[in-house]
């Protein structure tokens, strides 16, 4: 885990996982395996661990996740369950190599309502701005809509691959209740703190829309993406030595710099 150094139980974080050299291995697929392997995974570790799931998407190269670890055990959960993870991909795809690049996670420490509810929206909005989809829901991998945070709740049964039946570790199946991150909450009231949400998604996505139009870019259809191989790297272009954020905090002056 590259960043933040400290890690402070009762902060919410955006963190972000690449795949090994930019490889599409996290590509979603018909059976939707890699579907139940993630959250399978996260819902079992995040229950032992004291970590909430506010908002995930998980696109072919990498991933984003909002979330808040309430007992300072991030890094031990990034560490157990991205291991849980890479093992079954692994053994779904027949990848002989690591699944996760080299660097480590991105972790960025939010302060402040603003910034939860801007890397909220920035989360799910990402499969519209690469022009994949025209609404965060209609991406046929792992994702959220703005309405399922303090909503919804997750069952998944154990995955087909690398979890043993016989192991009593492994459940027949878990679930995850996807929760609003706990300081909005109690700034804004639940359904306060969910209609912030909804309102910064939609603008998110709406401005996302825009920049994938502005590129040309066109959507597809999910028989399309699933049927991209997962031997496949990404091509656009990305800068050399750009800096990695410990924080976010929204635009809020005072707050950043407090950080």
């Amino acid at each position: 885990m590259s960043n933040p150094r400290r890690i402070v139980a009762g902060t919410t974080y955006l963190v972000t996982r690449r795949t090994t050299r930019r490889h599409f291995l996290l590509n979603p697929d018909r059976k939707r395996v890699l579907f139940a392997v993630y959250w399978y995974a996260t819902a079992l570790l995040a229950a032992e661990l004291g970590i909430e799931i506010h908002a995930v998407q998980i696109l072919s190269n990498h991933m984003h996740e909002v979330l808040t670890d309430t007992r300072g055990q991030l890094p031990t959960f990034l560490q157990q369950r991205n291991r849980l993870m890479a093992n079954a991909i692994k053994e779904l795809l027949a990848w002989p190599g690591e699944v996760f690049s080299r660097e480590g996670a991105s972790v960025v420490a939010l302060y402040g309502d603003d910034a939860v509810v801007q890397k909220i929206g920035y989360t799910l909005a990402n499969a519209v701005e690469a022009g994949l989809v025209a609404r965060p829901e209609d991406w046929p991998g792992v994702t959220l809509a703005a309405t399922d945070i303090g909503t919804r709740t997750i069952r998944v049964s154990r995955p087909k691959v690398y979890f043993d039946p016989e192991n009593k570790r492994w459940p027949e199946a878990a679930e995850i209740s996807i929760t609003v991150p706990p300081s909005l909450e109690a700034h804004a009231g639940h359904e306060g703190a969910r209609a912030r949400i909804v309102a910064a998604v939609e603008s998110a996505v709406e401005k996302a829309r825009v920049t994938a139009r502005r590129a040309g870019k066109v959507v597809r259809s999910a028989e399309w993406i699933f049927a991209v191989p997962h031997t496949t790297r990404a091509t656009s272009y990305e800068k050399a030595g750009e800096r990695n954020p410990s924080f976010a905090a929204g635009g809020n002056v005072e707050l950043a710099t407090m950080a």
